[in-house]
């Protein structure tokens, strides 16, 4: 499991109030209950965790936790390639 995923399980566990045995990495953010106001929340906290910025129909295209990390590993390389620091490495 990538450092990433296991960050924003933590997160939405945090957030979502979640068990960790709810989680399913590969299951749609639908099917886990997060209605759309719970997941715009719940991007916005990823961005700031990450200091990304998501594209909403990028990340809905995708919308598992496993598809979101690798969303944020994607945009975080991006960032190191361009010279910035990554966050998950800050953090």
């Amino acid at each position: 499991m990538s450092n990433t995923l296991e960050q924003l399980r933590q997160l939405a566990c945090h957030d979502l109030g979640m068990n960790a045995d709810e989680l399913k990495d590969d299951v749609a953010f639908a099917e886990l209950g997060l209605d759309s106001l719970m997941l715009v929340d719940f991007m916005f906290a990823v961005e700031d965790k990450f200091h990304v910025e998501i594209d909403h129909d990028t990340a809905m295209k995708q919308p598992t936790i496993a598809g979101l990390a690798a969303i944020v590993d994607e945009l975080l390389a991006g960032k190191a390639d361009a010279g910035g620091t990554p966050a998950a490495l800050a953090a």
